[in-house]
């Protein structure tokens, strides 16, 4: 069985671990350790999200670089296809596409991708 514990579980217990040692209900030896060894779990989590988050805002957006390229339909649902193009997957609107399409980019937008079906 798997046991999934957020970052800010850990972050809320380790500090009220490290104010019930400070009021004097769990003894120093064992309240100090284990609060601050999970204060220091949170904080390295949330230091290495916010990297994490800083590298992703970095990332140019899409341009038009992808305009021509040609990729292949994964799913389609209601217009809106995932496309795989060069092992990049796009979120797509495509009007009568279906998975296993071949489809080439027409244009960038918005909220994703314009494709058409080649031949």
């Amino acid at each position: 069985m798997d046991i999934v514990v957020s970052a800010s579980t850990l972050g809320l217990l380790g500090g009220l671990v490290v104010l019930l040692t400070f009021f004097g209900r769990i003894p120093p030896w064992l309240g100090y350790p284990i609060g601050g060894g999970l204060l220091s779990i949170y904080v390295l989590i949330l230091v290495v999200g916010l990297k994490a988050s800083r590298e992703f805002k970095k990332r140019p957006p899409p341009t038009a670089s992808v305009v021509g390229k040609r990729g292949v339909v994964v799913e389609a649902e209601a217009g809106w296809a995932l496309v795989k193009i060069e092992g990049a997957y796009w979120k797509a609107y495509c009007s009568g596409c279906a998975p296993g399409d071949v489809v080439e980019v027409v244009r960038v937008g918005d909220a994703g991708v314009e494709v058409r079906r080649v031949g």
